[in-house]
C-alpha cells in the first residue's frame, strides 16, 4: 500500500521523512508548500501528481510497487528526475562528504586509520562518477532518442550502494585511533545520507525506468 495519495498533506509527508526535500527539489517544488494537498501543490506547480506519488512512494518504501508503471509514467520525466538526482550526487552530496572527509583528515592527526577509510572512499566516489557519466554520456540521450534496443543499464549503482554500506561499517566497527569526533559525525551523516539516497533510487530505476524501457522496446 503507498504511503501517500493525491490527497496527504505534502508538508505532513515532509515533516514526516525531511529526507524528501532533495526528491521533491528534484521534481521542481520548493519548500514553502503551505498546508495543500500533495495533488493541489502539484496542480499549482504543473507537475503530473500520479508521477511525483510513484517517485516518492518508491524513494519511501522498498515494499512499494507503482502499478502500470509502463502504462502511466513518462520516459521523458523520468530520465529527467534521475538526471536531476545525478547532478544533486555530483553538485552536492559528493562535494559535502569531500569537504568534510578532507577536515577530518587534516585535523585529527596521524594516530588513526583514516587514510584507508578516505582512500576506500574514493574509490567509491570515481566508480559512482563513471556510473553518472555513463547515464549522461550514453544512457539517458539513447533513451531520449529512442535507441532503448541499443543500450544496457549499468549494473555499478549497486555495487556503489554496497560500497557506501561498506564505508558506514568500516567507520562503525573499525575507526581506530585519535579523530575530531565533529567532523568525523559530519562525514558518517553525509555518507549516510548518500548511502541512503543511492539505495531508493536504485528502485526507482528498477521499478519506474525499467518498465518504461520494456514497453519502449516492445512498441
Amino acid at each position: 500500500m503507498a504511503l501517500y495519495n493525491r490527497d496527504s498533506k505534502l508538508s505532513e509527508a515532509i515533516m514526516a521523512h525531511p529526507n524528501l526535500i532533495p526528491v521533491v527539489n528534484r521534481l521542481g517544488i520548493r519548500l514553502g508548500v503551505g498546508d495543500g494537498t500533495i495533488c493541489s501543490v502539484c496542480e499549482c506547480c504543473n507537475i503530473d501528481a500520479d508521477f511525483f506519488l510513484s517517485v516518492i512512494n518508491t524513494f519511501l518504501d522498498e515494499d512499494y510497487f507503482p502499478s502500470d508503471a509502463a502504462g502511466t509514467f513518462s520516459l521523458e520525466k523520468t530520465v529527467d528526475y534521475l538526471q536531476k538526482t545525478n547532478n544533486y550526487y555530483l553538485r552536492v552530496q559528493l562535494p559535502n562528504i569531500d569537504r568534510h572527509f578532507g577536515s577530518l583528515v587534516e585535523r585529527s592527526g596521524s594516530d588513526n586509520n583514516l587514510h584507508l577509510l578516505r582512500k576506500f572512499y574514493q574509490d567509491m566516489r570515481s566508480q559512482l562518477t563513471e556510473c553518472l557519466s555513463y547515464d549522461e554520456d550514453i544512457l539517458f540521450p539513447a533513451l531520449t532518442g529512442g535507441s532503448a534496443d541499443s543500450v544496457e543499464f549499468n549494473s555499478g549503482y549497486s555495487e556503489v550502494e554496497e560500497k557506501l554500506h561498506d564505508l558506514l561499517f568500516f567507520f562503525v566497527e573499525h575507526l581506530k585511533g585519535e579523530y575530531d569526533l565533529n567532523l568525523c559525525t559530519a562525514v558518517v551523516t553525509a555518507v549516510f545520507s548518500l548511502e541512503k539516497d543511492v539505495c531508493q533510487n536504485n528502485r526507482i530505476r528498477n521499478r519506474i525506468l525499467l518498465p518504461l524501457v520494456e514497453n519502449l522496446k516492445q512498441s
